[in-house]
């Protein structure tokens, strides 16, 4: 009876996608060409999502959450939506009916270039899990035309490049009917809604991503077109489209800042006014608003919704400003992901009041009544306003994602930390396949679900520790295929995964392997466990020490790829241009990941539970989500905790020029590479030497070098005991078996202003 249904519904598909060839390409399945049939698969695949997409909008329940968040990481939707309809077998054998092979079928769509890094990862899931929980609820996006940079890694360097994602459009998206017009320095511009349909993981609830373009109201001037100016005439066209190109723009000029802020107000005041809209088409007035939805502001760039929000409060529905303060923070929540000082943004007063005037006369009005609980706090100082200070004073809580950074934090508001996951139907489930077959083997997954506690009885079970072996083997092919390089399938796979940036100390983590090379090539006849190192990320095109860190660690991989003997034992392995899809090849071969990010700066890195659910060991600082949970786990320490840093940092006892000259090992590492011949190395690296000096190490990474070669010395003894290994790894996936999204940042909190 199943394998019947299961062909009716094959021989259903097919028709549909032949019905849509007729309708769009007067074509028959015998001559379709593939982008056609992708295009009239996906529409076939609409159809059953949108009946669920009219149901879950229709839902009753009066509650709904919203979504702010410049990034997002939802991968290709047409690989995302088959996985959550269970279709992907019926799919396979339709398309192998027509001709096609499934993997370039997929293929074939570009992925969704919406975000980067650990913003994009971290508002995806919690749209996902919303729509997991059936919250009806809208998450809010621009729509990049070009997203984050393309990157190519060109005579040992990155180069950048635009990655028009939309050239062919995106068949999961509809326009809306609606638009809003919203002034921007002067101009007016059209923001037009796209809507994307987000599945939950059983196919039966779907959330909305809702991405604004921003629209000149006027396309063309057309008497200064006919006078021969080109520039004016085009000048509001310009002036509008270039709101939507990219998703971070280098900010260190006016002009880049401008644009910067221009681009975040665009954004917040379509979302809010989309808010207040949805609202009010619902219930009619704007009564009981703070008992029926919560906004979420992911990360400092859509501040200015907050202040948007109490002035429309204000104008338009004649609340008074310290009422719309109450109002506003019983409705929004912040969630900070980045804390690095350069991701804390801060505008020149006459910017703000150039972009819009009624934005600068509203914060100006709700600084006036703050001040009034407490004549310390402050929005504007010294002719800026401060963006953090907007978000702690008006949010319900301003929430970390590490327990740590909310322990040791202080600050007029309300602190808090959650647990966010991850996709795990992402980045676990639909992609590890062969570790999801060992799972269902030990009855540990049943195709639909898996309960990951049965685990802990495996410890011992020579079987499982074998499978896992094996796949794990498979894997790192797929990720030797990716990186197109020869590479040893049996040595132990150290990856870092991130954007690079010197928090992120990628810095760190080349030394270590430089110390190796040189520690090695004066002792060749000592035993080493062979170790690929592979990085993967991308460098901010305006900035400098990123982009020099890629050259580090590029010009150290040819010097180990040129020693016949060394590059045996030791591969440095770049993959460039990360996305969603080069990061669920990695994370699946990967035997030990890199969380290196001092305690003081490290919030939450994403990957460190992608690779947790994937089997891997960890290695980590002493920050972050480590200390989230109170269960076992077995990670790799290395560096000092949060309050020795800042007590460190506080009384300045930390001498970079001192401890360089006291340290053997780093010494030796460094004069090493400044020596080096540049045909055999070729990077000066006295430019990073001077630059580490210069600002006294402030990253750490001179100190936490030693560190992290002798923890490393322990992962390759380690790492050939099968059974540690594996026990390990049990430990750390049952401990990230934890994180989930957190019910009471949605609904309990949003009585949490009353009482406190």
């Amino acid at each position: 009876m199943k394998l019947k249904q299961t062909k009716k519904n094959e021989r259903n598909l097919l028709e549909r996608i032949q019905s849509f060839l007729y309708s769009f390409y007067a074509k028959d399945l015998n001559n379709a060409r593939i982008n056609e049939v992708y295009d009239c698969l996906c529409r076939a695949l609409m159809e059953d999502i949108g009946r669920k997409w009219v149901d879950s909008k229709s839902d009753t329940e009066e509650f709904e959450a919203y979504i702010l968040s410049f990034e997002y990481l939802p991968g290709k939707f047409i690989e995302r939506n088959i996985a959550r309809l269970g279709k992907e077998e019926e799919i396979r054998d339709v398309l192998a009916e027509i001709g096609f092979p499934y993997e370039d079928v997929i293929n074939f769509e570009k992925e969704a270039n919406l975000g980067v890094g650990d913003i994009g990862i971290g508002s995806s899931y919690l749209i996902s899990e919303l729509a997991n929980k059936k919250i009806r609820s809208v998450a809010y996006a621009l729509r990049y035309e070009n997203g984050n940079l393309k990157q190519k890694i060109v005579d040992g360097k990155q180069v950048e490049y635009s990655d028009y994602w939309l050239k062919e459009g995106s068949n999961w998206e509809h326009k809306k009917g609606f638009s809003y017009e919203l002034d921007i320095d002067g101009k007016r511009h059209k923001s037009i809604a796209y809507d994307i349909a987000i599945v939950n993981d059983k196919a039966d609830f779907v959330s909305t991503l809702r991405l604004f373009q921003s629209e000149p109201t006027q396309a063309i001037n057309y008497s200064e077109f006919t006078r021969g100016d080109l520039f004016k005439a085009y000048d509001d066209y310009v002036s509008a489209s270039s709101i939507n190109q990219f998703l971070y723009l280098d900010d260190s000029s006016y002009d880049g800042k401008l644009l910067r802020l221009k681009q975040e107000y665009f954004y917040s005041a379509s979302a809010i006014r989309d808010i207040f809209k949805r609202y009010l088409n619902r219930y009619g007035s704007i009564e009981g608003i703070d008992e029926r939805i919560k906004i979420f502001v992911n990360d400092i760039h859509p501040t200015i919704s907050l202040v948007e929000f109490i002035r429309i409060l204000n104008q338009r529905f004649s609340i008074n400003t310290k009422e719309a303060i109450f109002i506003t923070r019983r409705i929004f929540e912040h969630i900070a992901f980045s804390i690095t000082s350069d991701s804390l943004e801060s505008y020149p007063v006459d910017m703000i009041k150039r972009i819009n005037p009624e934005i600068l006369e509203t914060i100006i009005s709700i600084q006036s009544i703050l001040q009034e609980e407490d004549p310390k706090i402050f929005l504007i100082k010294n002719g800026y306003v401060y963006f953090k200070n907007i978000n702690l004073a008006l949010s319900n809580n301003y929430i970390y994602l590490s327990k740590i950074l909310k322990d040791e934090k202080t600050a007029r508001r309300k602190l808090s930390y959650t647990n966010l996951g991850t996709d795990r139907l992402m980045y676990l489930e639909k992609n590890n396949t062969r570790l999801m077959e060992v799972f269902r083997k030990n009855d540990l997954y049943d195709g639909h679900s898996y309960d990951i506690s049965k685990i802990a009885d495996l410890r011992d079970d020579a079987d499982f520790i074998d499978d896992l072996e094996k796949v794990k083997y498979h894997n790192k092919l797929d990720l030797i295929e990716l990186a197109k390089e020869k590479i040893n399938p049996y040595s132990l796979f150290d990856v870092q995964l991130s954007i690079i940036h010197e928090s992120k100390r990628q810095i760190l983590n080349a030394l270590a392997i430089a110390y190796k090379y040189y520690y090695f090539k004066e002792n060749t006849n000592i035993r080493m466990t062979p170790k690929t190192y592979v990085f993967s990320g991308k460098a901010n095109e305006g900035y400098y020490m990123a982009k020099e860190t890629i050259k580090f660690i590029l010009a150290l991989k040819h010097m180990i790829d040129k020693d016949k003997i060394i590059r045996e034992k030791i591969k440095i392995v770049f993959v460039e241009d990360l996305d969603v899809y080069r990061s669920k090849i990695i994370l699946k071969a990967t035997d030990i990941y890199n969380n290196l990010t001092l305690a003081n700066l490290d919030n939450q890195d994403f990957h460190m539970l992608n690779s947790a659910f994937n089997m891997t060991n960890i290695l980590t600082t002493r920050g972050g989500i480590c200390e989230n949970i109170e269960k076992n786990k077995s990670f790799y320490t290395i560096g000092d905790s949060y309050r020795e840093i800042v007590d460190d940092n506080e009384s300045a006892s930390y001498d970079a020029n001192n401890f360089y000259y006291s340290n053997d090992m780093v010494r030796y590492t460094i004069e090493n590479l400044i020596r080096e011949s540049y045909d055999i190395f070729p990077y000066d690296f006295k430019v990073m030497y001077d630059q580490i000096m210069m600002y006294n190490d402030s990253f750490r990474i001179f100190k936490d070098l030693e560190d992290l070669v002798v923890n490393r010395g322990k992962i390759d003894l380690d790492y050939l005991d099968k059974k540690k290994w594996v026990k390990n790894e049990i430990d750390n996936i049952l401990w990230a078996n934890n994180f989930k999204l957190d019910n009471k940042i949605i609904r309990n909190g949003i009585n949490d202003w009353n009482k406190n």
